[in-house]
């Protein structure tokens, strides 16, 4: 799950995640430029949970096949290092296993 850090509202489910954006899957539509501040959970390679919180913006979002779904794609606009090195690592292990 991935919710708005500012309301705690959840905004959805990541479909997709790279390094630099990801993919969200929505029971509702998002405007093309919208910013978002979010919070979701990434485990690490020592399977602890790491709280990441980083700020993205709403690219693209298309209707998905699924009544009331929607496909949202975004750009990581504001990520602190630490925490792009925490999603860096969960990215590569995430290929070494496809």
């Amino acid at each position: 799950m991935i919710s708005n850090a500012m309301t705690g509202e959840s905004m959805g489910r990541i479909g997709n995640l790279s390094v630099d954006g990801m993919m969200l899957i929505t029971t509702h539509e998002v405007p093309d430029g919208c910013l978002y501040q979010v919070q979701f959970q990434l485990r690490d390679a020592q399977q602890q949970v790491q709280r990441m919180e980083i700020g993205i913006q709403c690219l693209w979002s298309e209707a998905a096949r699924t009544e009331h779904s929607y496909w949202i794609g975004c750009k990581i606009v504001d990520i602190s290092d630490a925490q792009q090195q925490v999603l860096d690592a969960w990215v590569e292990r995430a290929t070494e296993t496809v």
